[in-house]
């Protein structure tokens, strides 16, 4: 009997120690799976952490060559108008064509001032949009 009895506790102890065995395996594959899934999220952080870098340079270079292209033509107008003054050619306008040109002037002044908020603007939405679609595809 006591033989018996030291049997089925051997058999049940064989049992939990293979069921511990499928656990720790369990535990060991989740393990794993974790490990990855972190190593996939790190590289996918990085490499979302380039592609801004990259589109924010794009950005800049994009602004820099605006702002030189309206720069240039800022400078042209104004070497026209200057032109024209030194030769006198202007003498005949009347005060209303003067005031005319002042305002083109400032005209010319605001939408170069308008388009550099533009590209800003520009700017931000792009980075929230990327952002977003960054946070959607990590909810996903």
């Amino acid at each position: 009997m006591a033989e018996q009895l030291l049997d089925e506790m051997i058999q049940k102890i064989n049992q939990i120690m293979s069921s511990l065995d499928g656990t720790i395996a369990q535990i060991s594959q989740m393990s794993a799976s974790i490990n990855q899934m972190s190593q996939n999220f790190s590289e996918q952080t990085v490499s979302i952490t380039e592609n801004i870098r990259l589109i924010v340079e794009v950005l800049k270079q994009f602004r820099i060559q605006s702002s030189k292209s309206l720069q240039e033509l800022s400078d042209d107008f104004n070497n026209k108008v200057k032109e024209l003054w030194d030769k006198k050619a202007i003498e005949v306008i009347t005060d209303e064509e003067k005031k005319a040109i002042d305002i083109i002037k400032k005209a010319s002044k605001a939408v170069s001032d308008n388009l550099y908020y533009a590209q800003l603007l520009n700017i931000i939405q792009s980075i929230r949009e990327e952002t977003n679609r960054i946070i959607s595809a990590k909810q996903s």
